[in-house]
């Protein structure tokens, strides 16, 4: 599954033309501004958001806090809203 989401964001990425402007269009829009977000970041992030769909709210808040630690510029930026 996980490569399947990789090879749609190369897909979409080599061909901007071709984008239904949806979740991960936005995403890989956002790629140039934010820099955390990287390839890797939004195949884990979109995979996510498909598991979270599927799973219990305490499996989602895990696959959160894995998130969160995997990326401390995202979790210093969050605190700082907060």
């Amino acid at each position: 599954m996980s490569n399947m989401v990789r090879h749609i964001i190369k897909e979409r990425f080599n061909s901007p033309d071709k984008r239904p402007g949806d979740f991960l269009d936005q995403a890989l829009n956002d790629m140039a501004s934010e820099k955390f977000l990287t390839e890797d970041f939004i195949a884990e992030l979109s995979f996510g958001i498909l598991f979270a769909a599927f799973e219990s709210v305490s499996t989602t808040l895990t696959l959160a806090i894995k998130f969160l630690a995997e990326n401390p510029l995202v979790l210093e930026e969050l605190t700082v809203r907060v």
